[in-house]
C-alpha cells in the first residue's frame, strides 16, 4: 500500500488534466495510476494520443504500486479533488494494487467526504508498457520540428483540455522521429503524445493543394 500526501490543487490539476484527456468513449476505457517516490502519475490513451499526468507528493510511506481504474472512476475522483482544488491545504490518497486509490480529502477535515475508485481485475493492459518506453524515448530523442508533420486537428486540440499551471504556460512541442509522434508538455507535470499521419495516404483526404 501506497499513502501520499499531497497539495489539494495539484492533485486537483492533476486528476482533472487526466479526465479531460480521455474521450468519453474511448477504445482505452481506464486509466493507470501509479504511486511512487515521485508522486502520483495517471496515464491515459485512446491510442491515437496519450497523457500522462502527475502530483508530486509531499510525502510518501510504503511501496510502489500500480492499478487500473475506469473513466468513470477517475472522473469522480477528480470531482472530489476539486471540491478542494482552490484551498491551500494538504490531502491524502492511498492506493493499493488489489484495492484501488481512495482521495481522502484534506487531511485537517476529520468529516471530509471520501471517494474510492476501485481496481479493475485482470492483468495490466500492453498500452502502458509501450506508452512508458514511448514517452522515455521523448525524453532522450525527441527535437525541435526539423521537418514537415501531419496530424489530426481534433487530436492536436487535446493540449487546450489541459489546465495550464499557475504561471499560464502553453504547450511546447516536440517530434520523434523514432516513434512518429509529437510530444508535448504543459508545464512541470503534464505530457502529452500526439500521433502523426501518413502524409502519402492522407493526401487525399486533404484535397488538392492540402500538403506543402
Amino acid at each position: 500500500m501506497a499513502v501520499l500526501t499531497v497539495n489539494a490543487p495539484e492533485l486537483s490539476k492533476a486528476l482533472t488534466n487526466a479526465e479531460a484527456w480521455l474521450p468519453a468513449k474511448s477504445a482505452v476505457p481506464v486509466a493507470l495510476v501509479v504511486a511512487s517516490y515521485d508522486g502520483l502519475t495517471i496515464t491515459v490513451t485512446d491510442h491515437y494520443t496519450a497523457g500522462e499526468s502527475k502530483c508530486p507528493a509531499v510525502e510518501y510511506r510504503g511501496s510502489d504500486e500500480a492499478v487500473q481504474i475506469r473513466r468513470e472512476d477517475l472522473v469522480a475522483l477528480a470531482a472530489r479533488a476539486r471540491k478542494d482544488g482552490t484551498k491551500k491545504v494538504l490531502s491524502r490518497v492511498t492506493v493499493e494494487t488489489d484495492r484501488g486509490v481512495i482521495v481522502h480529502g484534506a487531511i485537517e477535515d476529520e468529516r471530509a467526504e471520501v471517494v474510492t475508485a476501485l481496481a479493475v481485475p485482470g492483468p495490466f493492459r500492453e498500452e502502458w508498457t509501450v506508452l512508458a518506453d514511448m514517452f522515455a524515448t521523448a525524453a532522450s530523442d525527441a527535437a525541435p520540428f526539423p521537418d514537415r508533420v501531419m496530424v489530426a486537428p481534433a487530436y492536436l486540440a487535446m493540449f487546450n483540455k489541459v489546465r495550464p499551471d499557475a504561471s499560464g504556460r502553453g504547450v511546447d512541442l516536440l517530434t520523434c522521429p523514432i516513434n512518429g509522434a509529437i510530444f508535448g508538455k504543459v508545464g512541470p507535470n503534464f505530457r502529452g503524445l500526439v500521433m502523426v499521419l501518413d502524409s502519402g495516404k492522407n493526401e487525399a483526404a486533404l484535397g488538392e493543394g492540402g500538403l506543402w
